[in-house]
């Protein structure tokens, strides 16, 4: 979303974006036996997720907190994201004309492999209490979306608008599309790093995970955090991930010849 001082309109893939930066999220539900207030009261709470392939969020969270309380007796929620992520121990600041975007839906409980293991990559250190039988996964199946990126821009999505519907062939896939680029692939995602961000390229990048909108990567070298590169559109298929993948390491060796 370019500032040129024109009135901009975020994409579907714009406000999934928000989300995959955000290091957590408010979480707002309807309260039921909370000590403090009555029944239907707004409670908002912090909560850590993760975003799966498609755009979904993904929540673990406690028996022993309200919040889980009350999504068992009315599971509709809102989720508050400002893709704000941590710096030196200290928050980005929220200022009027930072992007922010609410999701609105409804938890599920989910047990399934693969959400667990979604949500372990990107929240590593959730696997210390992750298999305590007090916690549990939940998938939010998104309702509505409503973006607001500063005064007069705002932008308002279903659930169908935001999250990616068509994409299975990525989910099965993703295994396999991040074990064939760091086997076969690792100057290509070098050269892709020197090109789309500041990092140095020979640091020996892997790819760690894959999405619609971009993948993530990582080093052995402790002082370099992973790193996200977006891609220039969505994928859906694992040839879409091929070609978007080939297109980008032709573009950063054409640059560099």
């Amino acid at each position: 979303m370019a500032d040129d001082g024109t009135k901009q309109i975020a994409s579907a893939s714009d406000l999934r974006r928000i989300c995959r930066y955000s290091r957590s999220a408010v979480l707002a539900t309807s309260a039921v036996g909370h000590k403090q207030v009555d029944d239907a009261w707004p409670v908002a709470s912090m909560v850590v997720p993760a975003i799966d392939i498609d755009g979904t969020p993904i929540l673990l969270i406690s028996d022993l907190a309200d919040h889980t309380r009350h999504l068992k007796s009315d599971n509709r929620l809102s989720l508050f994201f400002t893709g704000s992520r941590a710096t030196d121990d200290r928050s980005i600041a929220i200022e009027t004309d930072n992007p922010r975007l609410t999701l609105f839906g409804r938890a599920v409980a989910d047990r399934a492999k693969q959400t667990r293991a979604r949500y372990l990559l990107a929240n590593p250190d959730a696997a210390q209490y992750a298999d305590f039988g007090d916690f549990g996964f939940y998938r939010i199946t998104v309702e509505a979306a409503y973006w607001v990126g500063g005064f007069g821009k705002q932008r308002r999505l279903s659930g169908a608008q935001f999250i990616i519907g068509d994409c299975p062939a990525l989910v099965t896939g993703h295994d396999g599309i991040v074990d064939h680029m760091n086997a076969d692939h690792l100057d290509a995602l070098a050269d892709i790093v020197g090109h789309y961000t500041d990092h140095p390229k020979d640091l020996g990048w892997k790819m760690v995970a894959i999405d619609c909108d971009g993948m993530d990567l990582a080093t052995e070298h402790p002082e370099s955090p992973n790193i996200r590169i977006e891609f220039p559109n969505t994928i859906h298929t694992p040839g879409d991930a091929r070609e978007i993948l080939v297109e980008m390491c032709k573009k950063s060796r054409d640059f560099k010849a």
